[in-house]
């Protein structure tokens, strides 16, 4: 079973302006290699984040893109989430989704 995001998340959501700058606009292909590079350079700059896979990184941030944004609805995210959402919108108050990660069991458009 994965490890839980607790008290590390708070290294993505203090990272989730600059990572909203990078793939603003983007097609989902360049975003999507936005959103591996931006994993890597988090885990390789943030210690705390070196028991985390750059992959399940990968997977957090446009999680919590979508869940800070209000994209999907309150019930696509998990319960221990939900009171993040749409507490940080994006800069343009854009709800729609960012699909770069469609593997997380919590997006909203796999449910």
């Amino acid at each position: 079973m994965s490890m839980q995001w607790k008290q590390d998340q708070k290294y993505l959501l203090n990272s989730i302006e600059a990572y909203r700058n990078k793939v603003a606009g983007k097609d989902l292909k360049e975003a999507k290699r936005i959103t591996a590079e931006f994993s890597e350079t988090l885990h390789k700059q943030t210690p705390e984040l070196q028991h985390r896979t750059i992959n399940s990184i990968n997977e957090r941030l446009p999680y919590l893109d979508n869940l800070l944004a209000g994209a999907h609805t309150i019930e696509s995210y998990a319960q221990k989430d939900q009171h993040l959402f749409a507490t940080e919108p994006r800069k343009d108050n854009n709800k729609e989704a960012n699909e770069c990660n469609d593997r997380h069991s919590y997006n909203g458009t796999v449910r």
